[in-house]
């Protein structure tokens, strides 16, 4: 008669294992980048309004301090970037809005403007925003007293 082999216990340590896994966490929290970073550095106005930024379906207008005027927005699920001169917004910004807006018609004017740019810019893409037929805009600002930690826009209309 043959006798059965007592099988020998076998347990592994988890403990190496649940350490691993808690430093890849860590690893891949400190390392993403959950929104990447501005092409412009553009220093906000502050304000108190409690608004909440669009983020789908935007044109976004950044003005920098320079100044430079960047129109961003997406067509056909590519992003297209125009940068216009300071001089060139009055003459040319209707023509690239209007193709922005034929791009995506129901899209909403986000304006983002430094601080520090001069007003004249901004008069000029005011009256190229009414020649594109796009009179309502959002003007996006830092909460005030946040310290830039929260975006806010203020809707405008002429």
């Amino acid at each position: 008669m043959l006798k059965k082999k007592r099988r020998i216990g076998i347990s592994i340590d988890m403990t190496p294992m649940v350490d691993i896994a808690f430093l890849l966490l860590i690893f891949f929290m400190a390392t993403t980048q959950f929104k990447p970073p501005e092409k412009d550095k553009i220093t906000l106005p502050e304000s108190n309004s409690e608004a909440k930024s669009p983020e789908s379906d935007i044109i976004t207008i950044a003005v920098t301090k320079v100044p430079t005027v960047r129109v961003v927005y997406r067509q056909r699920g590519e992003e297209i970037s125009r940068e216009l001169p300071p001089e060139a917004v009055r003459n040319d910004m209707g023509t690239v809005l209007s193709n922005a807006r034929s791009a995506n018609p129901q899209a909403r004017v986000l304006v983002k403007m430094d601080k520090d740019a001069p007003y004249g810019v901004m008069a000029d893409m005011m009256g190229a925003l009414q020649e594109a037929k796009a009179p309502r805009f959002n003007v996006q600002t830092d909460l005030e007293g946040a310290g830039g930690l929260f975006k806010k826009t203020a809707a405008a209309q002429p």
